[in-house]
């Protein structure tokens, strides 16, 4: 198992306990009265559910040879929209063809917690490899600039400043 098989398995179960805590917060109420199934929204296109309502949208990776974000990335913004529990991988490669890779995991309260790893950027600088914030939405992976590179970064908005891990 690579040290990016962990990374991902952390963050759906992170996104995982988030969810189970907020649902705790809510319904902690009991009534004496039977509570009615709950019917879990359709998945986003793209995703599969894990868990029990978290969804997987897979991964996207971005560079110089692949400039536009594809169906993982439209079924993570969905899912953010809709406010269900949601992981993303995005990898972008830079022209060295090094990885930075950005780990998103939407909450059932429209909030994204982003991981941010460049430990593998050879040219990355000084400083921490990874960083996490926190934003507040994403925009639509609908328009794109030509020409351009469509990282998952330059679409997030309402974002903490970056702490390092």
């Amino acid at each position: 198992m690579t040290s990016r098989d962990i990374d991902r398995k952390l963050t759906v179960v992170g996104a995982l306990a988030s969810l189970v805590a907020a649902l705790a917060l809510t319904g902690c109420e009991n009534s004496g009265e039977p509570t009615q199934p709950q019917v879990l929204p359709s998945v986003p296109s793209g995703g599969t559910v894990v868990g029990a309502a978290v969804v997987d949208c897979g991964s996207e990776r971005i560079g110089p040879r692949s400039l536009a974000a594809g169906e993982a990335r439209r079924c993570f913004v969905e899912a953010v929209a809709a406010r269900r529990a949601a992981v993303l991988e995005s990898t972008a490669l830079d022209t060295e063809g090094d990885p930075t890779v950005y780990s998103l995991t939407g909450d059932t309260r429209g909030g994204i917690a982003v991981l941010e790893d460049r430990s593998k950027a050879r040219f990355r600088g000084a400083g921490p490899a990874r960083w996490r914030f926190v934003c507040t939405s994403i925009d639509s992976a609908e328009e794109t600039r030509p020409g351009h590179a469509d990282l998952v970064v330059n679409r997030l908005r309402g974002c903490t400043s970056p702490e390092p891990v």
